[in-house]
């Protein structure tokens, strides 16, 4: 696959903003995906080489914009979905949208666990995996260790070094924060989660903006799929980014819609994605995936989720991360700087780490239990088949229990910083 330049962007750029009168006379690809213009853009360079009648549009939304956008009725011409989100492609199968698949590639049975949608409702053409991204300039500056796993990340050491998105913004966050509760169970895996979270610098609002923030020398570190990494080394020699096999492996999807038709532009596409010229070289592209055919990331570490249950609980998974870290990073960072501090400055003192280590984990506690999220969940699912007004009811619902759990976790945040202040007193440094 050829390498773009800049004036061949500049012509994609002209295809990719032809309008509609244009498209009246010619074939027409509407693409809807939750990846960047950009790592794509070879992709659909090489497609209008091959294709020059067809009119490509390509829009681009997160994962909760795209389910909005393919659920208003004046979207009539979207052909396919692209995206890596099996949230994104399990709403559309639950909403009836997507068309049967019959291309028959063959899906080696290394990768079949980690396909969680219908499998007869998506193509799969590649997959990611997903770990840490930092810059050696900024580490050494630092006096840093370069970290080998995200739970590495949970060390004070890293305090403010750190960028990472949200569940809520990043179907690939979201894809990250279960792995870790996959592989650690759900009070450990919180515990690890939180307490990155009370080392984070700032909260990114797109996942691809963790590996820009520390090509930029703005942070040290940040958990990412590897698409956003693997092009860094490329023009930064100074980005360094290595798989984590906590994370679970991400295979990239197209899906069908149905009311896009029987579309031959909609064939060739997928069937360019399939061939063998690009499944050998999109790797090294910047849309950077890994052909299906390719176990090299694949390792018996890696966790397989469970599609059911991140369907049932991924909007409560959202709302535990925002309430806890998002909305209370200020408040989280202050206690954990003054309880790692303390910390540090007892030496040898046993009773007094004791207490100190006791306070963490009861900073770093999840207040609810994965059996309670559970209940909550399917108390959800069965309460809006059941109703008419199912959006409102579930809004509802979801605002109640972030309520809820607000005033639990500030409550226990409140209660550990007075048991900090009351350690002071006692026991000044």
């Amino acid at each position: 696959m050829r390498k773009l330049t800049a004036w061949r962007h500049s012509i994609l750029a002209a295809w990719l903003t032809l309008s509609s009168s244009a498209a009246i006379s010619q074939e027409q690809l509407v693409i809807l995906t939750t990846f960047s213009s950009e790592p794509i853009a070879e992709l659909m360079f090489e497609y209008k080489q091959q294709n020059p009648k067809v009119d490509i549009k390509l829009i681009h939304r997160r994962t909760q914009s795209a389910i909005q956008l393919l659920n208003k009725s004046y979207i009539q011409d979207v052909d396919v979905v692209l995206s890596s989100s099996p949230f994104l492609m399990e709403e559309l199968y639950k909403r009836n949208q997507l068309a049967k698949v019959t291309y028959g590639n063959e899906m080696p049975q290394w990768l079949v666990p980690f396909v969680l949608p219908k499998r007869n409702k998506v193509v799969s053409v590649g997959y990611s995996g997903a770990g840490l991204v930092w810059n050696k300039d900024y580490l050494m500056a630092n006096n840093l260790k370069a970290p080998t796993r995200f739970q590495d990340l949970a060390r004070f050491d890293y305090f403010g070094h750190i960028t990472m998105s949200t569940p809520s913004r990043s179907g690939t966050t979201q894809m990250m924060i279960e792995s870790i509760l996959a592989k650690h169970g759900w009070d450990k895996g919180w515990a690890i989660i939180l307490n990155v979270g009370a080392n984070l610098g700032t909260i990114s609002s797109r996942s691809f903006g963790v590996a820009d923030y520390v090509a930029k020398g703005q942070f040290g570190i940040g958990p990412t799929i590897d698409s956003y990494a693997l092009v860094l080394p490329k023009q930064f020699q100074y980005v360094e980014f290595a798989y984590d096999s906590d994370f679970t492996l991400m295979p990239t999807y197209i899906g069908i819609l149905k009311k896009s038709g029987d579309n031959a532009a909609t064939d060739r596409f997928i069937r360019l994605l399939l061939s063998q010229d690009v499944q050998k070289s999109m790797v090294d592209t910047n849309f950077a995936k890994h052909s299906i055919n390719d176990d090299s990331l694949f390792s018996d570490k890696n966790p397989a989720l469970n599609l059911a249950k991140l369907m049932q609980r991924e909007k409560l998974v959202n709302i535990i991360f925002d309430e806890a870290i998002t909305k209370r990073l200020p408040e989280l960072q202050d206690i954990w700087h003054s309880l790692a501090q303390l910390e540090q400055g007892q030496g040898a003192d046993v009773k007094k780490l004791t207490q100190l280590r006791e306070l963490k984990q009861q900073l770093f506690t999840i207040p609810v239990s994965e059996q309670e999220i559970e209940q909550l969940g399917d108390s959800i699912v069965s309460r809006v088949e059941f109703d008419g007004q199912s959006n409102g009811l579930e809004q509802a619902i979801l605002a109640e229990f972030s309520y809820r759990f607000g005033l639990k976790f500030e409550a226990n945040l409140n209660q550990v910083a007075r048991e900090l202040r009351t350690f002071q007193v006692e026991s000044p440094l």
